[in-house]
């Protein structure tokens, strides 16, 4: 048997039965018996509208995304963001020179690919230890597979942030080094926001230990960073 579906509310997080219901040929959204606000508003909503909300920090599209939308589309954008990214680091690393050939760089990509995929599961895992560590009831209550499947859309929905790699790639030749740095610095700074904030909204933690939590997330991303930059570095030190 197919594992039923558990909805939220994306205003408080509170467990609900349903999302809309059904009244002849109207379909009309529920309120949540907790905060008495519409149940989820996105299930109106056009995906596109939804990954903005996202992109722009929003809890509640963050909520709507990992509990009761559908997330087959959002697999999708994660592997064109990894591939964008993967496309991004190996640009940065690996810059045009005269006599390059292009093996050089089509083996630095995969290489580069399987590093952030690496650096997802990485991170995965730090989200789960850190949860385990400080809400063990939480993964009782939720299940070991359903828990490590959110922890893991989590990391997913924060990476949409690499998007905003984008200008960077059409720009580089009319923009000066710094300015580069610059701009990797500001979406490296959006992801964090972006992880932190998601973790928050999916309620892995309890509430007396939320900042706690939060720190520890922020620990974990400083420390997955910097291995990032170790692998990097012998990345580039092979590869080029």
């Amino acid at each position: 048997m197919t594992e039923k579906k558990r909805f939220v509310c994306i205003n408080c997080g509170h467990r609900v039965k349903e999302l809309f219901k059904k009244y002849s040929n109207t379909l009309k959204t529920t309120q949540c018996d907790k905060c008495q606000q519409i149940t989820d508003k996105y299930i109106e909503f056009e995906e596109f509208i939804i990954l903005i909300d996202a992109l722009l920090l929003d809890s509640c599209a963050f909520r709507h995304i990992i509990y009761n939308g559908d997330f087959k589309l959002y697999w999708k954008v994660s592997l064109v963001v990894l591939l964008l990214e993967s496309f991004a680091l190996c640009r940065q690393k690996l810059p045009d020179p005269p006599n390059a050939s292009l093996h050089v760089h089509e083996k630095g990509f995969y290489t580069y690919t399987l590093q952030n995929m690496g650096d997802y599961l990485l991170m995965t895992l730090l989200l789960l230890i850190i949860t385990a560590t400080l809400s063990v009831d939480w993964i009782q209550k939720t299940g070991l597979r359903r828990f490590t499947l959110i922890i893991f859309k989590v990391v997913l929905i924060s990476n949409l942030s690499k998007f905003f790699l984008l200008p960077i790639l059409v720009w580089r030749n009319n923009t000066t080094v710094f300015g580069r740095s610059l701009h990797h610095a500001l979406v490296m700074g959006h992801h964090l926001c972006s992880l932190v904030l998601a973790y928050e909204a999916v309620g892995a933690h309890r509430k007396n230990l939320r900042w706690w939590a939060l720190a520890l997330v922020v620990l974990a991303f400083a420390f997955k960073e910097t291995a990032r930059q170790f692998v990097s570095l012998v990345v580039e030190t092979n590869f080029t």
